[in-house]
C-alpha cells in the first residue's frame, strides 16, 4: 500500500477561494481596530490568500501593519504589491516601482525597519551586491543562463505530455518565473519575495526560495528539474492569465507518485484604481467547469473517456526517477497555488499596462483575450505534423470540436 505526505495543510472550504469560519472571524473582529478596512484589490486579495496567523501579526501589531500600508504613502505601499504581481505575471517593471523620487518606507515610518521585510532597497549601482570577483551582480557575466537539459528532463518525466491535459506537443514552463532568477534587477526580485515574508510564515517563505536560489555567494537563482512542468502551449497561457492553478495535494513516500488538484479560477473583474473592502468575500471557484467565457479543458487518460477538467479534479504525475528526474517541488506549486488566486481574485489578470503602471485612474479593466485568439491558440496545441499522427481521431475531434462551438456560443452571446 503507497503511503503519502500531505503537501498543504488547509481548510476545505478555502481550496475554492471560500472563506473559512475562522478567516471571517478573524476579518469582522479586525475590521473593528485597524485604521482602514478599504484596501486595494491586490492588498486585499494578499489578506484573502494569506496565512492567517501572518495576518494576525499584521493586524496586531501598528510596526506590521505600517509595512503592508503605508499611510503616509499609500501609493508606494501598493506599487509594491502591485510590482510583485507584474513580476509573477513575467512583465517588465511598471513605471516608477522603485520609486526613486518618493521617500523610502524607512523615511515614511519615521523608525528604523532592519526587521521589516518591505525595508528600503538600494538602487544606487554602487549599493548593488557584487560577486567575489567584484563584478555587480546586474552585469550581463552573472545573469543566469538557461540549461535546455533541464528542459528536456521535465518532458521525460512528464513523457513528453501535458501535465494537465495528457496532450502531446508540450513546452517545459517554469513554476517560478525565469525572469525572476535574477541577474538584470536583484532589488526587484528582494522585493518580490519581501512581499511574500509579509503575508506567510518566515520558514515557508525561505524554503521556497532556497529551492530558486541555492548558492548563497550570487543572487541569481539556480534552474532545476523541480521548477519545471509541461503544459501545451494554450494551458500555458491560460495558466499566465490567472484563469486556473494547480494544488499540490500529497506525495508519496518514495517519491514517485505526486497528486495534484486543478482549479478553474474565478477571475474578478475589477478596476486596479478601486477600494475594496477587507471583509468583502472572493468570487468561488467551487463546481467551475469551465473559463470564465465557456472553454473548457479535458484530461486524456490513456484510452480513457476524455475527463472534463472541473475545479477540485485530481491527478496524479508519476516519475520513475525521483532522484534525476523529480517532481515540481510541493512548496513552489504552493506558492503558485496561492499567487495565482490573488492574480485571479484581485483583477489584476485582466488589468492593462497602464493599470499596473497606476497611471490612469479612468482606466477600464481590461477583458479576456477574444474568443479568435483562444481558437487559433488552442489549435496550435496540435501541430499537424505531429498530432496527426500521436492523437487519436477522437481527441482531434473533441477538441477542435469543442473550440468551435465554443467560440460560436461566444459570438452568438456578443461577449
Amino acid at each position: 500500500m503507497t503511503s503519502w505526505v500531505y503537501c498543504m495543510v488547509e481548510d476545505d472550504v478555502e481550496h475554492f477561494s471560500e472563506r473559512s469560519n475562522e478567516r471571517n472571524q478573524f476579518f469582522e473582529e479586525t475590521a473593528n481596530h485597524l485604521p482602514v478596512t478599504q484596501l486595494s484589490p491586490l492588498l486585499w486579495a494578499f489578506f484573502q490568500v494569506g496565512d492567517l496567523e501572518a495576518l494576525k501579526d499584521i493586524a496586531h501589531s501598528k510596526v506590521s501593519w505600517d509595512n503592508v500600508y503605508c499611510e503616509e504613502d499609500v501609493a508606494l505601499s501598493e506599487r509594491r504589491a502591485l510590482d510583485a504581481i507584474r513580476l509573477w505575471k513575467q512583465h517588465s517593471a511598471g513605471k516608477d516601482t522603485t520609486a526613486s523620487n518618493k521617500r523610502s518606507y524607512s523615511e515614511a515610518m519615521h523608525r528604523p525597519t532592519q526587521s521589516s521585510p518591505l525595508q528600503s532597497l538600494p538602487i544606487n549601482p554602487s549599493d548593488l551586491p557584487r560577486t567575489r570577483s567584484g563584478k555587480s551582480s546586474q552585469s550581463p557575466e552573472y545573469s543566469p543562463v538557461r540549461d535546455r537539459k533541464i528542459a528536456e528532463l521535465s518532458k521525460e518525466r512528464d513523457h513528453g505530455l501535458c501535465v494537465v491535459s495528457r496532450i502531446s506537443g508540450v513546452n517545459a514552463c517554469h513554476l517560478y518565473p525565469w525572469c525572476a532568477f535574477g541577474g538584470k534587477d536583484p532589488n526587484r526580485i528582494r522585493r518580490f519575495w519581501a512581499i511574500l515574508r509579509t503575508f506567510w510564515s518566515e520558514d515557508k517563505v525561505s524554503s521556497w526560495h532556497a529551492k530558486i536560489f541555492q548558492d548563497d555567494r550570487t543572487p541569481r537563482g539556480t534552474g532545476t528539474v523541480e521548477n519545471m512542468y509541461t503544459l501545451t502551449s494554450t494551458l500555458r497561457r491560460f495558466h499566465s492569465e490567472g484563469a486556473f492553478a494547480l494544488r499540490p495535494v500529497r506525495m508519496s513516500n518514495d517519491k514517485t507518485q505526486l497528486e495534484l488538484e486543478f482549479h478553474w479560477l474565478a477571475r474578478q473583474q475589477r478596476d486596479s484604481t478601486v477600494r475594496v473592502d477587507l471583509r468583502e468575500q472572493p468570487l468561488s471557484s467551487r463546481n467551475r467547469t469551465d473559463s470564465e467565457f465557456g472553454i473548457t479543458f479535458c484530461r486524456f487518460e490513456n484510452s480513457a473517456k476524455p475527463t472534463p477538467l472541473i475545479s477540485g479534479t485530481r491527478f496524479t504525475m508519476t516519475t520513475n526517477y525521483p532522484i534525476n528526474k523529480p517532481f515540481p517541488d510541493p512548496g513552489l506549486l504552493e506558492m503558485q497555488w496561492h499567487l495565482q488566486r490573488i492574480l485571479a481574485m484581485s483583477g489584476a489578470a485582466g488589468w492593462k499596462e497602464e493599470d499596473f503602471d497606476y497611471d490612469d485612474p479612468d482606466a477600464a479593466v481590461d477583458t479576456f483575450p477574444s474568443v479568435e485568439h483562444f481558437v487559433e491558440h488552442w489549435l496550435d496545441d496540435l501541430p499537424a505534423a505531429h498530432d496527426q499522427s500521436h492523437s487519436s481521431p477522437g481527441e482531434l475531434e473533441d477538441i477542435v470540436t469543442g473550440a468551435h462551438k465554443h467560440a460560436t456560443w461566444i459570438l452568438a452571446e456578443g461577449h
